[in-house]
């Protein structure tokens, strides 16, 4: 190779004839860097007498090589070349040099032999002009006039064309990155549809990464973190997606190759020579059958780390990956990586789905209500007209426990509701014979306590004329029963903090919307009205279906006395001022009415209010021991050793159940007695503290369930009347 000392300085033109440089230039307005080329090629080959003349464009992003046009003719595309020792020396010299053609490599010679002639020694006098990004050399074949004067009309004719040729050849550039952004964010969106099958997933993204990067081959390796290897699935031969039976599986150590390296460092490898790579393993760095001329490999990353290795093989077309394929494949592995962990996500929910249904129908294969347990009800020929099972004071504990399905019944016929929503008879039936076995065997919140909030609810629609005065519409009124009769499904006879504080299934479920045990019960009402056979809403048009299960859920929800003591103000206010058909103050009456259902227990005669106070004890105590195990103190009104049953009753009563109904009265005058049945209640508790101050506190509830109880709590009220009186005779005399 010769080399000649650059010595241009100046920016005048010397050898080159001004009105040429000034024609060239002012032809130099084509949009392609190829026709900028061809205008250039034409004018040094005039100019210099040459045989033909071509530029090298290089790229400073890699060090990549590409030649575009020779002499005045376009190739087909843009062909890359290999940058060797000897471009690159050309490269960062300051004059021109000067080397035969048949030194140069077999890609360069393949490129620029179909356009000269075929002799054996071929003169290219190369001329570099370094730039950032892009840097060219202008290659000069066998010019006739000496190589000092080649050089200079090279230099003096870049003066004026390199900033036009620089910028076009940028702006290409970036006008492919921009396309290739567009095709990065198709695959992406394509990528994103496909996350309900990982298989799938991963078939489709070999495809397109293959296409984004002009790539013979693609694999996939995904990292099995149990065994600690790489894992790669592909199809024999051609990909046939679905296929299951012809994909095959490699496995391979995640230290070895270029593969390794990748997943040690976690950074791209581009190999331009794979061969010559000194950690390169055929074994793992090639697909089957395949010769490895060039390997693009990359990691597939998520927020936890390296999740697998993508591998690029051998380009379409050139002899290496470039920069904008580097770039491409680490763009490409984020998307890849975050619809894999979306697919795995996916799969888990998918799991979790049909694991929930399975246990659904195990549920519900339990619950089952057979044709002959509907048909009994629906047959039943017993006494069902009890005389006082509209009164808001009903006792339910009057009634035979087989019969309560038969009551229930009769309430939704007494009511008119079959008729007016066009519910059948069997369907409803087989509702409530469900609803019926979805209670548990609990203490409190049992199906007992189940019918005893609809019978209220039914005896509030009757003797408050609710719907035919105007307070609710027949819509909301149906809801309220319904909600009555399933507001403690599945209720496991502890409260909201227990199972929050406990961490339970149930609180991963809801506690991030609150109120957990009536979301629950909620959403097992719900199953069973989505259950074939108990799909009581089914004949509504579907305004009417979605309004009755917004309905519920407001029903229910209210139940939560926590959601009830933050209302209270909001309560009291609209008792001062109710208006029929207002929304809020209507939603305000259902809330009102549900909790009064539900604390209806209260208003029954003073025997049923003890059975009731000791059943619900039952349960807080059963709570507290199990608070007790869990290594936590539980609340007082839940520990048996702490709890004193009649300051824990006086105060439920005083502050929870004589404003509900306070409120509830001022809105619904019928329901003004009620809070005169609570006092009574609460004097009969006051006198029943010095009968419980007389043994242990651990001895309340043998206190409570006494016979002998009823008589003491007589005498005290007795002797309190017997002071009251004598005070009043004194205050008299005096």
């Amino acid at each position: 190779m010769t080399t000649h000392k650059k010595t241009m300085k100046r920016r005048s033109l010397q050898n080159s004839d001004p009105g040429k440089i000034l024609d060239l230039v002012m032809n130099l307005n084509d949009d392609t860097s190829s026709q900028l080329q061809i205008k250039i090629n034409c004018y040094l080959r005039e100019e210099c007498d040459a045989e033909t003349v071509f530029i090298v464009v290089v790229h400073g992003v890699g060090f990549e090589a590409s030649i575009e046009v020779i002499g005045s003719t376009p190739l087909p595309r843009k062909l890359k070349i290999c940058m060797t020792q000897k471009l690159s020396d050309v490269l960062k010299s300051t004059a021109e040099q000067t080397e035969l053609l048949s030194n140069f490599g077999t890609d360069f010679q393949a490129i620029v032999s179909p356009f000269i002639t075929k002799e054996p020694k071929k003169r290219v006098i190369m001329y570099p002009l370094a730039d950032k990004p892009f840097s060219i050399i202008v290659c000069i074949v066998a010019p006739k006039i000496l190589e000092e004067q080649v050089a200079l009309l090279i230099y003096e004719s870049f003066l004026f064309c390199w900033p036009v040729l620089k910028k076009t050849i940028a702006l290409e550039y970036e006008c492919t990155l921009k396309q290739k952004c567009q095709q990065l964010l198709r695959v992406a969106r394509r990528l994103f549809t496909q996350v309900a099958s990982l298989e799938t997933l991963l078939q489709i993204a070999m495809e397109q990464a293959k296409q984004l990067t002009k790539a013979e081959h693609c694999s996939v390796m995904l990292v099995d973190v149990d065994r600690m290897e790489l894992v790669e699935k592909y199809h024999p031969g051609h990909l046939r997606q679905g296929d299951d039976e012809d994909v095959m599986e490699r496995r391979f150590p995640m230290n070895i190759g270029i593969t390794g390296q990748v997943i040690k460092t976690g950074t791209l490898i581009n190999c331009k020579n794979a061969k010559e790579h000194p950690i390169y393993d055929p074994e793992i760095d090639c697909y089957p059958g395949v010769e490895c001329k060039a390997i693009l490999c990359f990691p597939i990353c998520e927020q936890t780390g390296i999740i697998g290795v993508g591998q690029l093989i051998n380009k379409i077309g050139d002899p290496y990956f470039d920069a904008m394929d580097e770039e491409m494949a680490l763009a490409f592995s984020i998307y890849f990586g975050v619809c894999i962990m979306h697919s795995v996500v996916y799969q888990k929910v998918e799991e979790a789905h049909i694991r929930n249904a399975l246990a659904n129908e195990l549920v519900m294969y339990h619950m089952k209500v057979g044709d002959s347990e509907v048909s009994r009800l629906l047959d039943c020929t017993g006494f069902h007209n009890h005389p006082h099972i509209s009164s808001l004071h009903f006792n339910p504990r009057a009634l035979p426990i087989r019969e309560l399905p038969c009551y229930v019944y009769k309430m939704f016929s007494d009511l008119g509701f079959d008729k007016k929503f066009n519910i059948k008879k069997t369907k409803l039936a087989r509702f409530i014979l469900h609803v019926k076995k979805a209670y548990r065997d609990v203490p409190y919140h049992s199906w007992l306590h189940a019918f005893n909030v609809a019978q209220w609810a039914y005896a509030a629609l009757t003797n408050y004329k609710l719907v035919a005065k105007g307070y609710l519409t027949d819509l909301q009124g149906l809801m309220f029963l319904i909600a009555g009769l399933v507001h403690d499904m599945d209720h496991r006879g502890t409260t909201n903090s227990f199972q929050i504080q406990g961490k339970t299934t149930l609180a991963a479920l809801y506690s991030s919307e609150g109120s957990v045990m009536e979301r629950h019960h909620l959403a097992q009402a719900m199953c069973v009205l989505n259950t074939e056979g108990c799909d009581l809403l089914e004949p509504l048009p579907r305004r009417d279906y979605d309004r009755a299960l917004m309905l519920l859920r407001d029903y229910v929800l209210a139940t939560d006395l926590a959601t009830y003591f933050k209302n209270l103000n909001e309560y009291k206010a609209v008792s001062f001022d109710f208006q029929k058909g207002n929304r809020l103050h209507t939603v305000a009456l259902q809330s009102l009415l549900m909790n009064a259902a539900d604390l209806s227990d209260q208003l029954k005669d003073w025997g049923s209010v003890k059975k009731t106070a000791a059943s619900v004890l039952t349960e807080f105590f059963k709570q507290g021991d199990a608070e007790k195990s869990r290594g936590e103190l539980p609340v007082s009104i839940m520990d048996r050793e702490r709890c004193f049953i009649p300051d824990l009753e006086i105060e439920f009563l005083q502050t929870t159940c004589v404003p509900l109904f306070d409120i509830l009265g001022r809105i619904l005058p019928k329901a003004q007695p009620c809070v005169k049945i609570i006092e009574n209640h609460i004097e009969r508790w006051e006198a029943a503290r010095s009968v419980f101050a007389e043994v242990p506190t651990t001895a309340g509830l043998s206190v409570l369930l006494s016979p002998e109880l009823d008589n003491l709590i007589e005498q005290n009220l007795k002797e309190k009347e017997k002071l009251r009186l004598e005070n009043e005779t004194q205050e008299n005399n005096e």
